[in-house]
């Protein structure tokens, strides 16, 4: 190791893009790879949104914004919480950027001082721990099981609480498992007193059950979204953050600093589709549900049944069956056997270690040839 780097030598790169280039190596081969290893829409950004976009580049909207955006991108945003989790915030509130990932780094940076303590999931999206070290803050984790349903244990929780603990980080619906978190757990979590990070960016995804901000139990927290998921805009990188305004003026100085501001045509075009890319969202969505529910049906006729109800993003976490071998040896073999391409769980932390991910951001005709030649695997 470069001995200049050698204070990130921890952080570890997505095991889903290792998946991903020996796919491509396969593909160059001429081996047919059926794609469920990434978390993005495969269909294209709806036509209101683009329009606006190429209209907005044409108009020469292209200079600086203030840094936490223009004022009708604040304002949609403001008015979307109202209309779906009937919470009152203010544009003052809103921050955004280019993509969540900074805004996550920058929350976890504003409320976390170096060498304290941030508590999230063990299962995580990737590179959660990895942003808080890079920050200088210490993840801890607790477990998700299968057992529990991937459901958050309060009372541990609770025993992960140090006089260092700064923040509590949470995803819901979540990122690998799909699951909800239940709207008791977040009201035990608001009672804690502590400040939660929340991690709504599949927030416009939840197929059973009413949607819930972290907002809809207490604003000693920040929320964190974007239009990557729910409106088929991943490479546009548009996102969002929410917390109370005396943190956002903090905020607002060290984004100035990082990014200056997001791009004004894609703060454009995030505006109209939040405003009136509904329709056209919403079909995407129902879509997305009917795949989840016939992928769940698919692997249960395989006798795959993962055991528990995932019913948002669009994941499903899988607990295969020879638990002797490691997740990432499975993902490659299955890869270079099916030509399934599928996520391995230790990519989410080690509570993942004998699961695979599915991504049912794909057709139905793709994932029952991947469940068919599973079948043939697994058998």
């Amino acid at each position: 190791m470069n001995p200049i780097t050698s204070h990130l030598g921890h952080i570890s790169s997505f095991l889903a893009m290792e998946v991903f280039a020996r796919a491509e190596e396969l593909e160059k081969q001429g081996r047919d790879i059926i794609h469920l290893e990434f978390g993005e829409p495969d269909f294209p950004t709806p036509k209101v949104i683009a329009d606006k976009g190429v209209q907005s580049i044409r108009d020469s909207r292209t200079r600086y914004t203030h840094t936490q955006g223009i004022e009708e991108f604040r304002a949609a945003v403001v008015n979307k919480y109202k209309a779906m989790y009937g919470v009152d915030i203010k544009p003052s509130q809103v921050l955004t950027s280019s993509g969540s990932s900074v805004l996550l780094y920058l929350a976890m940076r504003l409320l976390v001082p170096p060498g304290d303590e941030i508590i999230m999931t063990d299962l995580c999206y990737a590179c959660y721990d990895n942003l808080a070290m890079i920050g200088g803050a210490k993840p801890v984790r607790v477990s998700l099981r299968l057992e529990n349903g991937f459901q958050l244990d309060i009372d541990e929780v609770k025993r992960a609480i140090t006089p260092k603990t700064r923040a509590i980080l949470v995803n819901s619906p979540m990122n690998p498992t799909g699951t909800v978190l239940s709207q008791e757990c977040m009201e035990e979590l608001a009672k804690l007193g502590i400040p939660i990070i929340s991690d709504e960016i599949y927030g416009d995804l939840i197929y059973e059950g009413e949607p819930y901000s972290v907002f809809s139990f207490t604003d000693n927290a920040i929320a964190l979204n974007g239009l990557s998921k729910y409106y088929a805009m991943t490479g546009w990188r548009l996102g969002y953050m929410i917390l109370k305004e005396e943190w956002a003026t903090v905020a607002a100085k060290v984004h100035q600093n990082m990014m200056i501001s997001a791009a004004h045509f894609v703060q454009d075009a995030g505006t109209v589709a939040i405003r009136e890319g509904e329709s056209d969202c919403r079909k995407m969505a129902e879509e997305f549900d009917s795949r989840r529910k016939f992928l769940l049906r698919r692997l249960d006729e395989i006798g795959l049944n993962p055991g528990y109800n995932p019913v948002g993003a669009f994941y499903v976490f899988l607990k295969y069956p020879d638990q002797s071998k490691k997740s990432l040896d499975v993902a490659m073999d299955i890869l270079d056997k099916t030509g399934v391409a599928l996520t391995p769980g230790i990519d989410f932390g080690p509570a993942g270690e004998g699961f695979i991910r599915f991504s049912y951001a794909n057709s139905k005709e793709n994932i029952d040839e991947a469940v068919k030649r599973l079948q043939q695997y697994f058998s």
